[in-house]
């Protein structure tokens, strides 16, 4: 054989293999993976968009749509510009019999099987971990300095270790500090003021939060929320805990006492339910209010779990909401008699709830029906966790199952964001 056609037989060789990997590619980007560049903060904070530097995401096609539930992230083709794709968050399905209606209310999601009896979806604290959106932490990025203090010391600053001592205040005189009256006299001298003693927020919980690169999102800042809580990591506790929700309209207090487990719930200081978790110290700690439920959970077992239900007695009115909410998170320690009370914290972050929202939609041009909204079988409601910058089925109504492409899990970069995208 000549060199020519030795040469040539190389360069067809060399087309073939690369015709192959070609093809190869394009089938696995098809049919078994793909890269996505979230463009915009419609879901932030877990996944961060920009047009150029938002996360790259990897999204898995081989994922079924038959196996999606309530709350997974989707990958769909974008029902306003089919050559493109978005990703949100499945809040209804279709085919689920007993949930084919929705509305959004109070900053949750209302599931029924029909237009007059819809119900407020309740999520275990648990479980909706994942939903979770940062609104403060410490140690933390710049955004959240002096948004978690100790009252009457001043923030928490630096990479913590953090300790708690407990104040004077006995068991009486923190109960009493939580009644309607000394309450309001506090928050009308400063409004978000922590009591003496306490650890907590500084001002009132907004539906803002702390995205994926460390900066306070703007987005939602002007609207105050009540699904709100504190997630704890702890060294020793020496004494009792308090654990504070505390709204214009009342304060649900968790009281827990390590030694024998039990947990007593208060509202506005008076005891209103009781129960008793495995005793001994704990590492982690959480509690908040999520779905019109206080839950306190410890270790992250369902064991240590204590959940209560919002009774109805407890709105003003009757109306089922609190109103003029302004939402605290505090914690205190209570010694026990003759002894020494304190907690050393190696970490506090503030959270709450992805809030739903549909007041702002109502009027625009181009809204799709009325409320509540029917979602036919086989076509799924999708909504943005951040409400207040989201194009998603508030806007364009329920897309098909059909347009399903994938699922996010992890995001590929830019490199220092690289992370599993929590399901």
């Amino acid at each position: 054989m000549s060199n020519a056609s030795r040469h040539l037989q190389l360069l067809r060789d060399a087309l073939l293999v690369a015709g192959l990997a070609v093809l190869t590619v394009q089938a696995l980007r098809k049919w078994v993976g793909d890269r996505y560049l979230v463009p915009t903060g419609s879901m932030e904070p877990v996944l961060h968009g920009h047009p150029q530097h938002g996360d790259i995401v990897f999204v898995d096609k081989t994922a079924r749509a038959a196996d999606r539930r309530r709350h997974d992230l989707v990958v769909v083709v974008n029902p306003k510009e089919p050559q493109k794709q978005i990703v949100k968050r499945l809040a209804a399905r279709g085919d689920e019999h007993e949930a084919c209606w929705i509305n959004l209310m109070d900053g949750d999601v209302w599931l029924g099987p029909d237009a007059q009896h819809l119900a407020r979806e309740q999520k275990d604290p648990r479980q909706a971990r994942s939903m979770r959106v940062p609104w403060a932490e410490a140690p933390g990025t710049a955004a959240s300095e002096g948004a978690i203090a100790i009252g009457g010391v001043g923030p928490l600053a630096g990479a913590g270790p953090w300790r708690l001592a407990a104040s004077d205040a006995r068991l009486g005189d923190r109960r009493q500090q939580l009644l309607p009256g000394p309450r309001t006299a506090r928050r009308r001298a400063a409004e978000g003021l922590l009591p003496d003693g306490c650890l907590g927020t500084t001002r009132p919980v907004d539906a803002g939060c702390i995205d994926a690169t460390g900066v306070r999102s703007a987005v939602g800042s002007d609207v105050f929320v009540t699904d709100v809580g504190l997630d704890l990591l702890c060294g020793e506790l020496r004494g009792e805990l308090l654990a504070t929700i505390e709204t214009r309209a009342e304060a649900l207090t968790f009281h827990w006492q390590p030694a024998t487990g039990r947990v007593v719930l208060w509202r506005d200081g008076v005891d209103v339910d009781a129960m008793v978790l495995p005793a001994g110290p704990a590492e982690r700690v959480e509690f908040g209010l999520l779905d019109d439920r206080a839950f306190f959970v410890l270790d992250d077992q369902p064991a240590r779990s204590f959940v209560v239900a919002r009774r109805p007695e407890w709105n003003e009115r009757g109306s089922g909401k609190l109103a003029g909410v302004r939402t605290l998170a505090h914690i205190a320690v209570v010694a026990e008699p003759g002894g020494e009370g304190r907690l050393d914290l190696r970490s506090v972050r503030v959270f709450h709830d992805v809030f739903a929202w549909r007041e702002p939609i109502v009027g625009k041009r181009g809204e799709v029906g009325t409320w509540p909204r029917f979602v036919p079988p086989g076509r799924w409601f999708l909504l943005g966790d951040s409400a207040f910058a989201s194009s998603d089925s508030r806007e364009f109504d329920a897309v098909s199952m059909a347009t399903f492409l994938g699922v996010p899990r992890l995001v590929l970069g830019p490199w220092p964001r690289g992370r599993r995208v929590p399901s």
